[in-house]
């Protein structure tokens, strides 16, 4: 009994002590408005959620779009998105903690889930 007590405490620990940054979300839990940060170096659409963090969307399967795709390409939830700045979104990502970014704007990461919520009225 002890030893299944200590291994729960144990294991509630490890999970407790997980930069928040690298849990992951697949549920579309976040909103955000694309951004479009063409004119600082290196720099595209990003993603600015609600708290002000922007998220530098990146590919699982590489940067090369040449045919034929894997078939985790066309799953990927940003392979039929059409970036829109200012357009709302709610996204689920995941910390691509393997990537760099040229951008450095924000924190690359892999978008688990995106719906399209809205889009923010152009002055």
């Amino acid at each position: 009994m002890k030893r299944t007590i200590a291994i729960t405490v144990i294991m509630l620990s490890i999970l407790a002590c997980q930069p928040e940054d690298s849990k992951i979300s697949q549920d579309c839990t976040y909103t955000a408005t694309v951004v479009d940060l063409e004119g600082l170096d290196g720099c595209g659409f990003v993603f600015q959620l609600d708290n002000g963090d922007y998220l530098e969307p990146v590919w699982r399967w590489g940067w090369c779009g040449t045919p034929p795709l894997p078939k985790e390409a066309t799953e990927d939830p940003l392979y039929d998105f059409t970036f829109v700045a200012g357009q709302r979104v709610r996204l689920g990502f995941e910390a691509a903690e393997e990537m760099g970014s040229i951008c450095m704007a924000g924190k690359p990461v892999y978008i688990t889930c995106l719906e399209v919520i809205g889009e923010v009225a152009v002055e």
